[in-house]
């Protein structure tokens, strides 16, 4: 049965594209975008310390925040999200606490201290990140807290007394430096590509290459396909100031050569 619920998750969105009926386990499970809204900062968290802690301590500080709604008991999804976004983070080339920080939220509120420090050390050691870092939050919180930060992001799940597991989507929350809920990133797997652009846009300027901001200009999110595409105007007019340049230092070259024409015809007049 625990399989089958945990297959149910990570075929719900498939199932809601194609308008098949879901189970009754899956039935009111959803992420519903609140792009642009802010996400309550003063919830009390607690991380794998053991240390109280609120969204606003990592908030406000330059730097965008990677934040997950996961369960740490989780038999399959969780763990595959986490590690898929372990993988798209090391690969993006982003480095945490320079260009963001990272908060993962457990969505069950009897899950212990101990349970997110084991989650911990083993996704930061794979990001290659010393699993004592406090710029990755693993956190445990009671209900009221968790159902706040869930609301607020549109993250809705549900739990199952049969199997005593949540059903719930697989999606990743990319919050700007104010607590905006800057882009949510579906999927498993998402691509470094994807996961770059989308806290380079959360960073404002702030984070990110000189390049990057540039590729950001590039490249749009498609929310039918769910990723950055090529944006096809920003290669036009790529493509129309590149042209211009090209006329300018044409038009230059011939001003200049038939500048120094008439200075010989006038030597020699």
């Amino acid at each position: 049965m625990r399989r089958a619920l945990a297959s149910w998750c990570l075929l719900a969105p498939l199932l809601a594209v194609a308008q098949v009926q879901v189970p009754a386990q899956m039935q009111g499970v959803d992420v519903i975008e609140q792009l642009g809204d802010r996400v309550p900062e003063g919830g009390q968290l607690i991380d794998s310390e053991g240390t109280p802690f609120h969204l606003r301590d990592l908030l406000h500080q330059g730097r965008p925040v990677v934040f997950t709604l996961v369960y740490y008991r989780c038999p399959q999804l969780c763990s595959l999200v986490l590690s898929g976004l372990t993988r798209s983070l090391r690969d993006s080339g982003l480095q945490l606490g320079r260009d963001y920080r990272a908060v993962t939220l457990s969505i069950d509120p009897s899950e212990t201290v101990r349970e997110a420090q084991e989650s911990k050390r083993g996704h930061l050691q794979a990001l290659g990140v010393s699993p004592t870092s406090a710029d990755w939050r693993f956190a445990i919180a009671e209900e009221p807290q968790i159902q706040e930060l869930a609301r607020a992001t549109g993250f809705l799940y549900k739990y199952d007394p049969a199997t005593k597991q949540f059903a719930h989507n697989a999606v990743t929350f990319v919050l700007s430096d104010d607590g905006r809920l800057s882009r949510y990133l579906y999927g498993i797997e998402i691509a470094p590509r994807d996961m770059k652009l989308a806290v380079v846009e959360a960073g404002k300027g702030k984070v990110g290459t000189t390049f990057d901001r540039v590729l950001l200009t590039c490249f749009k999110y498609d929310p039918a396909k769910r990723s950055y595409l090529p944006y096809v105007l920003a290669f036009i007019r790529i493509g129309a100031l590149l042209v211009f340049a090209s006329l300018v230092v044409l038009l230059t070259v011939l001003w200049r050569h038939d500048l120094k024409l008439r200075k010989r015809r006038g030597a020699t007049a």
